[in-house]
């Protein structure tokens, strides 16, 4: 066997240098950075090219040269001799461009490149190419092609180690990602069982004592003269229930919308009919002297989820009714395809610079503090607008009333 010449030694450490610094790489940028600078280095070219494979095109992605080559371009791997290297997975030799037929004249004439070796990155399936050039006739020696393409072998291990490593840090930020977000949906919902447990030490005193209480008295009155009295604590308390059960709705209403376990059912059905019945289930909610007027233009028939309308036609009506002491407004009307429903009170009203937060978890405006509530109606109510297709809208002025309007815009049939 024939001594390794210096040349041969120093090129050997040189490969074994760029192994170690391949091995580092975060990114396909270093790998053709380190691996164009090292090919001329290796054979002493004067130019070095880095092609990847680009669907059915040679792109010359990075290049280091005595002059401009063809960084960025993209040519047909059909007419390219690197795309010839590549479809036919070896090495292009070339001691003068001018009598080569894989050499296209008019591209290469126009550069000082006189000869070159290009080799395959990988030789099984390749990925790209690795060219060296040279300004003066040169005819590359098998040495000089054999460190090339054992350059070229060991770029292809980089290149597939920086993309196996960037898939995997996809998959961690992906992984990452969705463990903040159960964690901060765990952390949310374990805010809302603490504020539930709090308000729940809070409202649920004011209900459960008038049932405690009522209930007590009404007891008391058993004699056949005492029927109204005790009527009014028999209606006392089954008001005072439906608070209770309305409270527990719209807890479990959220937690429904936030883990996403609410889904739509639709079906045909009339809106007036349905309406009707609605305004009769709150009944019992209304204050002495108090009533709820129903007008629609005509008779509509829609095609709706049918409970998640009640529900949010329950939590407005019910809304309406608690922070007004006077009667309640409910219209429907069409107009141009579209179905509108209007609630309309004449109680407390919102205060204008607090508006803006009517539709938030937990909210409640200043004025309500001392009336019974949760703070998640509203916002109920417009998440199952949307479930539904639609938008909510209102008006309101403080110690005048609130308008909300509710506009559907899923199919209807008139």
């Amino acid at each position: 066997m024939a001594p390794h010449s210096n040349s041969d030694l120093l090129n050997l450490t040189r490969l074994v240098n760029t192994v170690q610094q391949l091995s580092l790489a975060v990114d396909i940028q270093e790998v053709m950075q380190i691996v164009r600078t090292v090919a001329r280095e290796l054979t002493g070219a004067d130019g070095a090219t880095f092609v990847l494979k680009d669907e059915n095109l040679c792109y010359y992605a990075d290049e280091d040269a005595i002059a401009p080559l063809w960084k960025g371009s993209r040519f047909p791997m059909e007419i390219c001799v690197s795309g010839w290297v590549m479809l036919n997975k070896k090495p292009a030799v070339v001691p003068d461009i001018n009598k080569d037929d894989r050499i296209l004249k008019e591209i290469y004439g126009k550069t000082f490149v006189k000869s070159l070796a290009i080799v395959p990155i990988r030789t099984l399936q390749p990925l790209g190419a690795i060219g060296n050039y040279w300004a003066a006739y040169h005819q590359p020696t098998i040495a000089e092609v054999n460190i090339l393409q054992a350059l070229a072998d060991v770029t292809a291990v980089a290149i597939e180690n920086v993309n196996f490593r960037s898939t995997l840090e996809e998959k961690v930020k992906e992984r990452t990602k969705e463990l903040l977000e159960s964690l901060n949906k765990e952390i949310a919902s374990n805010e809302m069982k603490s504020t539930f447990v709090s308000m729940a030490s809070h409202e649920l005193q004011t209900p459960l004592s008038a049932i405690l209480s009522s209930a007590t008295l009404a007891e008391k009155y058993s004699k056949a003269n005492q029927q109204n009295q005790q009527e009014k604590h028999l209606l006392r308390i089954k008001a005072s229930a439906n608070n209770l059960i309305n409270l527990l709705n719209d807890f479990l209403s959220v937690d429904k919308l936030q883990h996403g376990k609410v889904s739509t059912t639709t079906e045909y059905f009339e809106l007036g009919g349905f309406l009707r019945d609605v305004i009769t289930e709150v009944d019992s909610m209304r204050k002495e002297g108090q009533f709820i007027h129903y007008t629609n233009l005509g008779s509509v028939h829609v095609v709706l989820d049918k409970q998640i309308l009640h529900n949010l036609m329950l939590n407005l009506l019910s809304n309406a009714l608690k922070y007004s002491d006077k009667d309640v407004n409910i219209s429907v009307n069409t107009i141009a395809g579209k179905t509108i429903i209007k609630v309309e009170d004449k109680g407390i009203g919102i205060p204008e610079q607090q508006q803006k937060h009517l539709f938030e978890k937990f909210f409640r405006a200043s004025n309500a503090n001392n009336i019974f509530g949760t703070g998640l109606g509203l916002y109920i109510v417009k998440h199952y607008v949307e479930l539904l297709g639609g938008t909510i809208d209102f008006v309101s002025k403080e110690n005048v009333g609130t308008t909300f309007t509710i506009t559907l815009v899923n199919k209807i049939i008139y």
